[in-house]
C-alpha cells in the first residue's frame, strides 16, 4: 500500500479501514506492518459459525499482544445473537479502540452496548467510554430508527451502512450493475443527516465486495463522498490506495484553501467579510470550510477556536 494513511483532523476519523478475519492467523500477522491504518478485526460475517467462540478468542488473544500499538477495532456478532454479549466482554481490552456493532436497530440495544462496555472496561481497569462505537445500520427498520440511535451519542463516534444486509433486506441486487440504486442513495443521505444532526462523525460506507475492480470501486467511493460520508471499509489491503485516494484532500484543493484563508483574512483585516477569488464570492461559510480542509480550528473574527 502506497496511499499516506493519516489521522483527520475531525477527532479521530479514518478515511478507510480494513477488515481481517479472526480466524486467519496469517492476516492477522500482517496487521502490524499496515502502521497507521485502522483495522477491524471480524467476528462476525468472515467467521463460520461452528468457529464464532475460537475466532473470539483469537482476536481477544491479538489485541492483548498488539497492546495498544494498532489502531484496532473489532466486529463482534450482532447484539440479538448468540454470540454478540460474550463478544463484547471478551475483547474488551487494553488496546481496542472500538467496536463495530452490526445490523442496530433500535437505540436500546446501543444503551445495552454502552452498560456491558463499562462492566469490562471496569474489569479491565480502563477509563469509562475508552472503548468506542460504530453502528452499522443494515436495515430497513435500523434506517428507521437512525435518528435516534445516533442521538444516543457517548461512545459513539459515528455510524456505518452495510450496503450488502441493506439491499437484501429490501431485495434489491447488490452491487447493481446499473449502478447504485436511488433507494441505497436514499438510505445513505439519511445516514450523512442523521450524523451531522446528532454531532457524529461522517458515516462510513461499506466495503465494496469486487476486490479486484479498483474502478468500480473508485466510483462508489467518489459517490460515498459526494454524499458526505467520511470515509469507506475495504475487505483488501489493494483498496485502502484507492479509498485514500478518493478521500483525501488533493494538493489542488489544500492549496486553494490556503489562497482562501490568506484572501479572507487579509479582507477582514481591512474590515470586510467578503472576498471575490478567482470570480467566486468568499464570505465566512466558504472561509470555514476551507480551514477545516486545512486542520485549523480558530474561526476568523472569534479571536479563539470555533464552534
Amino acid at each position: 500500500m502506497s496511499a499516506n494513511i493519516v489521522e483527520d483532523p475531525q477527532g479521530g476519523h479514518f478515511r478507510s479501514m480494513l477488515f481481517v478475519p479472526a480466524t486467519s492467523e496469517e492476516k492477522l500477522a500482517k496487521i502490524a506492518g499496515f502502521g497507521a491504518l485502522p483495522c477491524i478485526i471480524d467476528l462476525e460475517d468472515s467467521v463460520a459459525i461452528g468457529l464464532k467462540e475460537s475466532a473470539r478468542a483469537i482476536a481477544a488473544e491479538h489485541i492483548t499482544i498488539a497492546g495498544g500499538t494498532e489502531r484496532l477495532w473489532v466486529r463482534i456478532n450482532a447484539l440479538p445473537s448468540a454470540w454478540g454479549r460474550a463478544d463484547i466482554a471478551a475483547v474488551a481490552l487494553p488496546g481496542l479502540r472500538g467496536i463495530v456493532v452490526p445490523k442496530v436497530e433500535e437505540a436500546g440495544q446501543l444503551i445495552e452496548i454502552d452498560e456491558l462496555l463499562r462492566s469490562a472496561e471496569h474489569e479491565q481497569g480502563l477509563h469509562p467510554g475508552t472503548v468506542k462505537v460504530m453502528a452499522s445500520i443494515e436495515t430497513v427498520r435500523g434506517l428507521a430508527n437512525a435518528r435516534a440511535i445516533a442521538a444516543v451519542g457517548g461512545r459513539l463516534e459515528r455510524l456505518g451502512f452495510g450496503a450488502g444486509d441493506f439491499s437484501r433486506d429490501i431485495g434489491l441486487e447488490w452491487p447493481d450493475p446499473d449502478g447504485l440504486s436511488p433507494t441505497l442513495e436514499a438510505a445513505k443521505i439519511e445516514l450523512v443527516l442523521a450524523s451531522r444532526l446528532a454531532g457524529l462523525l461522517p458515516p462510513d460506507d461499506g466495503s465494496y465486495p469486487r476486490y479486484r475492480d479498483p474502478d468500480g470501486l473508485r466510483t462508489e467511493a467518489h459517490h460515498a463522498k459526494r454524499l458526505g460520508f467520511g470515509g469507506k471499509h475495504a475487505i483488501h489491503p489493494d483498496q485502502v490506495p484507492v479509498i485514500e485516494e478518493v478521500f483525501q484532500p488533493s494538493a489542488e484543493a489544500l492549496e486553494r484553501a490556503r489562497r482562501i484563508v490568506a484572501a479572507f483574512e487579509e479582507a477582514e483585516s481591512a474590515g470586510r467579510a467578503a472576498v471575490g477569488l478567482d470570480g467566486v464570492l468568499i464570505d465566512y461559510p466558504v472561509v470555514y470550510r476551507a480551514m477545516e480542509l486545512l486542520g485549523i480550528r480558530q474561526r476568523p473574527g472569534t479571536g479563539g477556536e470555533g464552534e
